[in-house]
């Protein structure tokens, strides 16, 4: 788990229970999606991470691309984070969000690495067999690693399940070796 990830995971919390206090889990979905690719610009980025640039005017500036579209506690979290210096953790905010909305309705996308691409009914077989293991509606999202040399990587949430022959190996040479 990198740094960011675990430091974003409060605000993330926060602002996912707040939405879902009011309903409004889709609006926040849709505001921290537009923050998220606003502060990667690399323009932003820079602005961002300019010490002549003060935390309070930070967090006016991007109120400020948002435009008239955002509600008292949008602004709020937005200036908290900037008064944190925690406005480059929007991105991972975004994710962890979008992970707690998942799970709240009983959704989660499964990412299905693979060393070949996968046919239709290996997928439905597979979407089928992890909504069984998982007990909710799975979203599979297929993914391209040649290096995997064959079987697949799902990762779900916090599951991950490595079938493949990469990790096998490396399994059985680790068992010769020790």
């Amino acid at each position: 788990m990198s740094d960011n990830t675990t430091a974003a995971r409060p605000y993330a919390r926060a602002v996912f229970e707040a939405a879902q206090g009011d309903s409004s889990q889709v609006k926040w979905s849709e505001l921290l999606s537009f923050l998220s690719s606003v502060v990667v610009n690399e323009d932003m980025s820079d602005a961002l991470d300019s010490p002549h640039i003060g935390a309070v005017e930070k967090g006016d500036l991007l109120i400020e691309v948002c435009g008239g579209d955002i509600t008292e506690a949008n602004r709020n979290f937005i200036k908290l984070l900037a008064e944190n210096g925690r406005l480059k953790l929007l991105p991972e905010i975004t994710e962890l969000f979008e992970v707690f909305r998942a799970e709240a309705e009983s959704k989660v996308e499964a990412v299905v690495t693979s060393a070949y691409p996968l046919s239709d009914a290996q997928q439905q077989a597979m979407t089928r067999a992890l909504k069984t293991k998982l007990g909710c509606e799975v979203t599979l999202v297929t993914e391209i690693d040649e290096t995997l040399i064959g079987g697949v990587v799902i990762r779900a949430g916090d599951l991950v399940i490595d079938g493949s022959a990469q990790a096998r190996l490396a399994a059985l040479a680790h068992t010769l070796t020790h």
